[in-house]
């Protein structure tokens, strides 16, 4: 069982049994209505307080895997852009090479022609 699902358990059995405690109790019925709407104010409190924490803790969540993807994203087309300018270096030096051979072929027929 986590963490979440206990601390909501102890606030749905606390407010029940502060229910069940008002509504067993000896005292008048305006004294035990004020009591319970009493009782319930800090249970919609806790309850409140509660979802609000877990709403934030899953907002954190969700931000932390939002940077790690983001990361890993750059990362990857970094990676991607570091090899297409190795590949377009390495066939910059073939078309070099190969127009360096040509004019020299070409000068060589000429001499010879």
């Amino acid at each position: 069982m986590n963490a979440k699902n206990l601390i909501g358990g102890f606030i749905v059995g606390a407010a029940l049994g502060a229910a069940a405690g008002l509504l067993l109790a000896p005292a008048s019925g305006d004294k035990t209505r004020r009591k319970i709407a009493k009782g319930s104010m800090k249970v919609k409190k806790n309850v409140v307080d509660y979802v609000e924490g877990s709403i934030d803790s899953l907002r954190s969540q969700i931000n932390t895997r939002i940077d790690q993807v983001t990361g890993r994203a750059k990362d990857a087309v970094n990676y991607a852009a570091d090899r297409a300018d190795q590949a377009a270096g390495r066939a910059k030096e073939a078309v070099n090479y190969t127009a360096e051979r040509v004019e020299s072929a070409a000068a060589k027929a000429r001499n010879h022609g």
